[in-house]
């Protein structure tokens, strides 16, 4: 990470996390969401993005914190990685931040390696930073 990096603040119900902007194509109002037989618990099916087929995680399942309550507020993170797209559902879009890093603790020990990228101080509740490539795994 370099030394200031800029987040994507989102809920997961009432939690905090957040993934690097840089990851971040857009962010899309919630759309028709087509079910994938055989899909992992967390995919929740594919959608139509101007054309092209993205699959559906949600961030909820895929963190195993309880599915995502998809309401008006429920928002789909698209992330690009080597030009494939994937979509996040998640309860809301808080904020972009700037962090430094002397607002980012170090990940928890015992957590997945890679995953999780550390935990920083934004307001009065921890944010959880997260890479966004390991839901690619």
């Amino acid at each position: 990470m370099a030394t200031a990096s800029r987040w994507l603040r989102v809920l997961v119900g009432q939690a905090s996390y957040a993934l690097e902007l840089l990851r971040v194509q857009e962010v899309v109002r919630v759309v028709p969401i087509v079910p994938m037989r055989g899909a992992r618990a967390a995919v929740l099916g594919v959608m139509n993005l101007r054309g092209r087929i993205v699959p559906v995680f949600d961030l909820g399942l895929w963190l195993r914190t309880g599915g995502v309550d998809a309401t008006e507020h429920s928002r789909i993170v698209v992330i690009e990685r080597d030009d494939e797209l994937i979509g996040v559902l998640v309860s809301a879009v808080e904020d972009v931040v700037t962090l430094g890093r002397d607002r980012i603790e170090p990940p928890l020990p015992g957590n997945v390696a890679g995953v999780i990228l550390g935990v920083a101080r934004v307001g009065p509740t921890p944010t959880v930073l997260f890479d966004a490539y390991a839901l690619y795994g």
